[in-house]
């Protein structure tokens, strides 16, 4: 490791892998040490039967961060969560955490409401409950790609189920033990009020929206996104740097 490296690591949302980021770390800073995590119950990480909550994931990805830490931990939307878990209960781990579109008021049992752009989240736990995500994943981006469903369609499928089960939408508990510095970057048709609302719960966190972004900003408005994140990380290093 280079002296004074950033070390950037990125946690992607329910339902997806670490492939979720493949595009987006590529317009990131290529003076960065850059890696993507799955977290527990998703892509090549653990699939217990239980033990599926924040701090579990936090517990999970303190385990991956190795000894190149502090780590700047760029998490989105339940990533977001893990994000904030971690910095809470690790803060030696981390050096600052960006927020990507995180939910501030997601209710685990609430479809309805839930398909408008930029949303569906809760549509699609109910599908992996019922065995219908294919047919979800259609209604919802029915001008994505063959290969962009199918992939959704997969991350979802081979998600384990106590993720969904025991899914813990309540992050704000662990905010005010967070020390280290938080930006949040959403997405100006947010999922649940992720952004300016988010923000209350920290100490001076920066703001930056994303315009015309929805949920997936980080696949939908790439440039833009890796834009604000290289910003947002940038503000946060030590000025001798």
């Amino acid at each position: 490791m280079l002296p004074h490296m950033t070390i950037v690591r990125l946690l992607h949302g329910l339902g997806a892998d670490r492939r979720a980021f493949q595009r987006f770390e590529r317009l990131l800073p290529d003076t960065w040490d850059i890696a993507s995590c799955d977290l527990l119950g998703h892509g090549s990480a653990p699939h217990p039967e239980s033990g599926y909550g924040l701090e579990d994931h936090a517990t999970w990805i303190a385990s991956q961060l190795g000894s190149e830490v502090p780590a700047f931990v760029v998490g989105h939307s339940y990533g977001a969560a893990t994000a904030v878990a971690l910095a809470a209960t690790r803060p030696e781990l981390v050096s600052g955490i960006v927020l990507l579109d995180p939910i501030a008021r997601f209710e685990v049992g609430e479809v309805a409401a839930l398909d408008g752009p930029g949303t569906g989240t809760g549509a699609m736990i109910q599908a992996k409950r019922d065995g219908r995500l294919a047919e979800q994943v259609a209604r919802m981006y029915p001008d994505a790609s063959t290969a962009l469903r199918s992939w959704t369609v997969e991350t979802w499928e081979r998600m384990s189920l106590g993720v969904v089960d025991e899914l813990d939408p309540d992050w704000m508990r662990f905010a005010d033990l967070v020390t280290c510095p938080v930006a949040i970057v959403h997405g100006e048709l947010e999922l649940g009020g992720g952004g300016d609302l988010a923000a209350d719960w920290f100490d001076e966190p920066s703001v930056r929206c994303i315009e015309g972004a929805g949920h997936y900003l980080h696949a939908t408005h790439a440039r833009e996104t890796a834009a604000a994140v290289s910003e947002a990380v940038n503000d946060m290093l030590p000025k001798s740097l």
